[in-house]
This record gives C-alpha cells, structure tokens and sequence, in this order.
C-alpha cells in the first residue's frame, strides 16, 4: 500500500528491456493478458541510479490504469496472495520500529502505522483489508475474494501496482513461466500494434476510385492469398471477404486478432486489419523513395498513422537531419499540407525508423 505520508520520490521513466536470461519477463514486453513480475511503487529503494524492489510478484496483467497505463491491475494465484500480505506485515514492523525511534508510542503509534500501511489478513479463502484509519468505519473494511479460477486481484484499481523486471528485485515471489510459455509479441514496424506472427500480410492495394469505395487489399498467409480486405464508405468499417475457408476461417482471423495487442491493449479485427494495410502501403512508399528522399506522415496524439503521407524528394541527404534548421525548415513545409483532425503531428523515416517532427515555437 502507499505509503501516503511518505510517498516513494520521482517519477520513474519507463522500463527498458534487459538483455539478461528472463528477457521475456522485462516489464517493457508485458502486455494484458500476459505473466510478469509486480510491486508496489511504494516499495521502491534506489541502488546504483535504478529503482529497486525487495519482491516482485508473478500475476496475470489483466488491466492498466493511470496516465499511458503507468499503473497495473493485476491479479495471482493464493501462494503469490500470501506472500503479499506478508509483504505487507514486513513493511508494517519497519514502520512501527521506525516510529517508535521517533518517539511515537500507543495510540498515536497505531494511528500512523495503519494510515502508512493498512492490515493486511486472511480470513479463510478472503483477504481482509483494514483501511479504516485512512477511510474511517464506513467504507474502510472490505474483503478481497478470490474470483473463479481461485486468482485475486489485490487493490489493482486503488494502489499503485506496476510491472518490474525480475533483475531489479531482490527476490520474486511465484513461479514465472518459461519463454517458451509466454505469448509472442511481434512489433510492426509503422504502427503501434503487436502481431503473434508474421504469417499474414497484405501483398497489395488498390485504392478505389468510386464514390462509395476507400480501398481493397489482398490479405497473404505464408505468401498465399487467403482473402480481400474491404474498407466502403458506406459500410464503415473494414472487413475480410475469405477466398477459402478451409484454408483460413473467420475462426483463424479471431484468433489471430486475440493473439494482437494495440497500443498494448487487446483489440478487435478491424484495427488489425487496417494497421496491416497501412503497414503495406507505408512499406511500399519507403522502398520506392529515391536516394536521398524520405517520407513524412501524420499521426494522432497516441502516435498512430492518421492518413497522410508526403514523399520529399529535394533533400540532399539525410545527413541534413542533424541540423536544427534542416528541422525547422521541414516543420514549416509540412504546415502547407491539408490534414485530418486527428492529426497531432508529422514524423518522418529517416532510414531505420520514425522521428518525430519538432513542433514550431511561436516567437512572441
């Protein structure tokens, strides 16, 4: 629980992937649904520059919250449970011997200990949590039960849990899965979307030229065409007609959606199958650049294509990018293009991968 009088300083930037065995496990891979290792923001000390956590907990990351999904909800089996409100009665014995070297005894005392750190019990299947010198009688007991696969989800919504890596801990309570038991998440390259593989692609695009059309694009598993993805206008959404069924189902395309995570989140067919087509039709605009040309497009406040793709062919080199003018110049050519209302932004390729565009500052 935080401790609310003493509340962990800093704000820490986030987790960068260890190239160490248990790479699987670094909290940057940890998406919804997948297992990692957890703590308590509260429970950080500093060792060498770098938060550190006495006990990471393995769980089942099931939601996020807070601002970019700072926060995690996650929930763990009874032994993990256990080991937490362990945890938590190991913290309260520092804090009441830190207390009482402060002079504090009694009442007092138990007042301070229990708004640092709440009682933390079970009682038979159900944790008890004692927060009533923080909430008061009325709303400060509650019971944290185990839901249908004996699984509990400890004040995920209330305190501030977050995905660690298991080498910044000093010990990891639970059994964390091996590699091979761990889902695949595959980033693409143009788009904030991760794949469980490679297989399916779009191999080509015609963009349509009626009044009721936006484009058709051919969807390839292993090289093989498996369908058409469709996007009408007065259809509103994009969709796949399958080839043959047999070969790749509606049951195939759900479950490879289900294996995909969207800015991290779980997400739904026609956001994978319109960041599969932008893929494509960004791929193919950059392998058709000359030389010394590169590409800009805009994208939303979450950094997302957002539609518009402009080929700059002037440049002399892309060397010109470590120039504040070269900056400055192509911020202010890139503001005489039409854009949609989601845009928040440019970025341009620049050879390996996208750079954000600084945004102009006004001279007043």
């Amino acid at each position: 629980m935080p401790d609310q009088n003493n509340p962990a300083p800093g704000c820490p930037s986030a987790p960068e992937p260890h190239a160490a065995g248990g790479d699987h496990l670094a909290a940057a891979h940890i998406m919804i649904g997948d297992v990692g290792v957890f703590a308590g923001e509260w429970s950080a000390y500093e060792h060498h520059g770098r938060n550190r956590h006495r006990t990471g907990f393995v769980g089942r990351l099931d939601a996020q919250r807070g601002r970019n999904g700072r926060y995690a909800v996650f929930s763990c089996d009874r032994d993990v449970a256990e080991e937490i409100v362990a945890e938590q009665e190991r913290l309260r014995d520092e804090t009441r011997q830190r207390l009482r070297a402060a002079g504090l005894r009694g009442p007092d005392l138990d007042a301070e200990l229990d708004l640092a750190y709440a009682p933390l019990r079970f009682d038979g299947d159900d944790i008890v949590l004692d927060e009533r010198g923080v909430h008061g009688n009325a709303e400060g007991l509650s019971r944290i039960c185990p839901d249908a696969e004996g699984r509990y989800a400890i004040r995920g919504w209330r305190w501030e849990w977050q995905a660690v890596d298991p080498v910044d801990c000093d010990r990891v309570a639970g059994t964390p899965p091996a590699a091979s038991a761990q889902p695949a998440r595959i980033p693409l390259v143009h788009s904030r979307l991760h794949v469980p593989h490679h297989r399916l692609s779009v191999t080509s695009l015609t963009e349509s030229t009626t009044h009721d059309g936006v484009f058709t694009a051919t969807l390839c598993l292993d090289g093989t065409p498996v369908g058409v993805i469709h996007d009408y206008l007065d259809e509103g959404q994009t969709w796949l007609r399958h080839h043959d069924p047999t070969r790749f189902s509606a049951r195939d395309l759900h479950d490879f959606v289900a294996g995909c995570r969207f800015q991290r989140q779980p997400t739904d067919t026609e956001t994978v199958l319109d960041r599969l087509v932008a893929e494509y039709e960004l791929d193919t605009q950059i392998a058709t650049l000359p030389a010394n040309g590169i590409l800009a497009r805009t994208v939303d406040a979450d950094g997302d294509f957002c539609g518009t793709i402009v080929a700059l062919e002037s440049l002399t080199g892309l060397n010109q990018f470590d120039q504040p003018a070269t900056w400055a110049g192509l911020a202010v050519y890139l503001m005489t293009f039409d854009t949609s209302s989601c845009c928040a932004g440019w970025q341009v390729w620049l050879g390996d991968t996208w750079h954000p565009v600084p945004a102009l500052i006004p001279i007043t």
